[in-house]
């Protein structure tokens, strides 16, 4: 019997001494990984798009220092010019936008100074939904 025990107790040492650790516990779940989102892409020049019926939108409001985008979506040709009349221009950053072919777009020049700059189609003098203002504050 004292030889049974003494087994037992060399077996027992081997088991403590033997250096395997018990497997670990659950852990917690490891979080997703996050990412701030994409800035936006930098914003171009506000647009107006030239189209048979006429300009849309016939006003628009942009800041100090903003160009606008004249798009021609109709199948003729349009002239544009700063001011109300042909023969007074006024803001000549919009006649730099100039003569546009169908499917053409243009930028006018960058408005400087807080103000209201009127404009027409030079080839459509009598047409109000061709004649429009850029507000600029």
């Amino acid at each position: 019997m004292i030889h049974f025990l003494i087994f037992c107790l060399i077996v027992l040492a081997s088991a403590c001494s033997s250096g395997k650790t018990a497997a670990p516990g659950p852990t917690a779940p490891t979080p997703p990984l996050t990412t701030a989102p994409a800035p936006p892409p930098p914003a171009g020049p506000p647009t107006v798009s030239i189209t048979p019926s006429g300009m849309i939108p016939l006003d628009i409001t942009i800041a100090v220092g903003q160009r606008v985008t004249f798009v021609n979506n109709d199948t003729r040709a349009h002239d544009l010019v700063g001011g109300v009349d042909p023969s007074h221009p006024d803001c000549p950053e919009i006649t730099l936008a100039g003569f546009l072919t169908p499917g053409q777009s243009r930028d006018t020049g960058a408005f400087t100074t807080a103000r209201t700059c009127e404009y027409h189609d030079h080839t459509q003098l009598s047409v109000a939904a061709f004649q429009g203002r850029i507000i600029i504050r």
